[in-house]
């Protein structure tokens, strides 16, 4: 995985929150609709600022596209502005939409997240890029664009993102109110025998006990997961992977 850094936890909304991951959260949904306080903007500038240590001449300042060209423009223009007030390069449209998401579902979607991504090389080659977008989850686009623009002659790609997603399924007794100690939860001395529960004479049928799980990772920031609920899985197969396509469920 590429260097990255960023500003805050992401705590999806099917999870309680205490009051600054509420805080935080309603932060990115702004961030997303194109509003910028000057908190954000100054982590933002911050971040920029560590990375390229005060170097400007060498390095360009990019985004990661929208579902959209419009919401692109929304969401980054603020931003953008800053920073190259900042006296950055910027490049807004050096990696841009080819196509809105909105037509996904209509011509059909594969599994990589980058296909309807336009580059502009004259913007990136021979640069250092910084790479920005709102959230961070697994970081498969962000990996995907990286190597991109780097078989197209950028020196290195680092990545600052508003918001990683923190995914409390990992820690099966989060409380947001606690303070989290796994050992709270299990004895190091427990000795654990599967024979404890089962008969070596049954006919064991791992589909008996469970159901395949459902994830919920690959769309966070989208309303189909995030307030909807739809699980990865779910999108994948009704939506052919476009959450933006839960708007045309009547």
């Amino acid at each position: 995985m590429k260097t990255y850094q960023y500003l805050k936890d992401y705590l999806p909304v099917r999870y309680q929150a205490n009051a600054q991951q509420l805080a935080d959260r309603q932060t990115c949904y702004n961030f997303k609709n194109g509003n910028l306080n000057d908190e954000i903007k100054s982590g933002f500038l911050n971040k920029i600022q560590e990375i390229t240590n005060g170097e400007k001449t060498s390095w360009c300042i990019c985004f990661i596209p929208a579902s959209t060209k419009s919401k692109t423009q929304t969401r980054y223009k603020k931003l953008a502005e800053a920073i190259q007030t900042a006296g950055y390069k910027v490049a807004i449209n050096a990696i841009y939409n080819e196509h809105d998401h909105e037509a996904g579902h209509l011509t059909g979607k594969t599994g990589n997240p980058i296909e309807g991504f336009g580059f502009n090389t004259s913007e990136i080659a021979g640069k250092k890029i910084i790479v920005i977008d709102d959230i961070i989850t697994r970081g498969r686009t962000f990996q995907m664009v990286a190597e991109k623009l780097e078989t197209m002659g950028a020196a290195s790609v680092t990545g600052v993102f508003l918001a990683k997603t923190f995914n409390p399924d990992y820690h099966p007794h989060y409380d947001p109110t606690d303070d989290y100690d796994p050992s709270d939860y299990y004895e190091e001395e427990d000795d654990y025998d599967p024979s404890d529960y089962y008969e070596e004479e049954d006919d064991y049928d791992p589909s008996d006990y469970y159901e395949e799980e459902k994830t919920y990772n690959n769309y966070n920031g989208s309303y189909a997961q995030d307030v909807e609920g739809w699980s990865d899985q779910d999108i994948d197969d009704v939506f052919d992977g476009d959450p933006d396509a839960y708007w045309n469920i009547d």
